[in-house]
């Protein structure tokens, strides 16, 4: 699912990097709750093939499938999202010191290339968890078929 990050140069689709500035909206938006830039740990979603010639990049937020575990979701959910079942969440198994997460495609932001720093990177996809990755997306976008 995931490549070794030292034969990496240059960013890549699926790659996880932490610490990467994220405008999030709060539930609730009002005057007292203003939308607010955190540091996050994020995935970026643009193609590989794009992310060179491009000033802005697609990325959407990572999220720790503990902080979801806490909210008291039922086991057959996390099952689900572990099968890939969960269409708009992509499911990142757990790999040494990177713990269960998933990229959340219900927040997705458009960012500046340079605001994404290599050395923030902490995990990259291989290129079999980069067209699980791009499955997915289209699936999630396209839906191309409805399904019982």
């Amino acid at each position: 699912m995931y490549n070794d990050l030292s034969k990496r140069e240059q960013l890549y689709q699926g790659d996880i990097l932490q610490d990467t500035p994220f405008f999030v909206i709060p539930r609730g938006f009002s005057k007292s709750k203003r939308p607010v830039i955190k540091n996050l740990e994020v995935m970026v979603l643009t193609q590989t093939c794009d992310i060179e010639h491009r000033d802005f990049l697609i990325i959407s937020r990572v999220v720790r499938l503990q902080e979801l575990e806490e909210t008291g979701v039922n086991s057959d959910f996390l099952r689900n999202l572990r099968n890939r079942s969960v269409k708009y969440w992509f499911y990142l198994p757990p790999d040494r010191l990177f713990p269960e997460s998933y990229v959340d495609f219900t927040q997705i932001i458009y960012t500046p290339k340079n605001v994404l720093k290599k050395k923030n990177r902490v995990k990259s996809l291989s290129d079999l968890g980069r067209h699980w990755l791009a499955y997915q997306i289209s699936d999630y976008f396209g839906r191309p078929f409805n399904r019982k």
